[in-house]
């Protein structure tokens, strides 16, 4: 009992680690109970064109949107990411094709699968056909291994919407955004966004599933959210409520102690 009680005390004692990512136990506790008030204030329903929509019961709080939205592809939008094409699968990428079996899919040269992760098609269902989104630009900021098949993806994946088949391709909706598809920098890729769109770093959000990136991207004042399983209805929703974000921290959720959105469900 006695050591039981000094191990509660030294823990209760121990400082916790300043870090760019909303976690550690405190830090945790405190970015929970927001969660739970965003929870309260706002509900995401969906809309008849099927895309999601954030309402809130304060109306007399304005919803601050950002100029730019911008997202990292590989292991972001879909996955495997082009690397594990080149070296995994033997080079065997493009061109891609239908999969006849998912036709949410596409199928490599070497008939393996590649796949739209987490709520892709409804954040960009939204992005695309909601009014509210029209003069944001939306962008791409990429460091992938193989362009031009990550190109080719953007024009050959679909997003349906409405009941008589209508869709569009994924690319379109980066048709007028920056896009940035290159092996420099992340940091590189957002000067050069910001200048283009003649718009402040802070006026800026950012999907990204690697934490390197997203550290040093937030470090600029965009509102960054990691999304190591892609970007979800729950990690779209928790970035639009802080955003702006531009004191260098990272949005996420964090259940366990390490830089991830798993869980996110548990809350929302």
């Amino acid at each position: 009992m006695l050591i039981g009680n000094l191990l509660g005390l030294l823990f209760t004692l121990s400082p916790v680690p300043s870090s760019p990512f909303y976690h550690g136990r405190s830090a945790f506790h405190r970015f929970n109970a927001d969660l739970v008030e965003i929870k309260h204030r706002h509900q995401l329903s969906v809309t008849s064109c099927g895309s999601l929509r954030m309402s809130s019961n304060e109306d007399d709080l304005p919803i601050v949107k950002p100029k730019v939205v911008v997202f990292d592809l590989d292991g972001c939008l879909w996955r495997p990411e082009m690397y594990e094409l080149v070296w995994f699968s033997g080079g065997r990428g493009a061109p891609f094709r239908p999969d006849p079996e998912n036709p949410g899919s596409l199928l490599t040269r070497g008939d393996e699968p590649v796949y739209l992760l987490g709520d892709v098609r409804d954040v960009m269902k939204e992005l695309y056909l909601d009014d509210t989104w029209k003069h944001v630009k939306i962008g791409i900021s990429s460091r992938t291994d193989e362009p031009k098949w990550a190109k080719e993806l953007l024009e050959k994946f679909k997003v349906e919407h409405g009941e008589n088949g209508d869709s569009f391709a994924l690319g379109d909706i980066f048709a007028s955004g920056p896009i940035e598809i290159a092996k420099d920098s992340k940091v590189k890729h957002f000067k050069r966004i910001a200048s283009s769109c003649g718009v402040d770093m802070k006026d800026i959000l950012f999907f990204d599933n690697e934490s390197g990136n997203c550290k040093e991207v937030a470090r600029l004042g965009v509102t960054v959210a990691y999304v190591p399983d892609g970007v979800t209805k729950e990690a779209w929703a928790v970035a639009q409520e802080v955003f702006p974000q531009s004191e260098g921290k990272v949005v996420g959720v964090d259940i366990f102690g390490y830089d991830t959105l798993e869980g996110a469900n548990r809350f929302f």
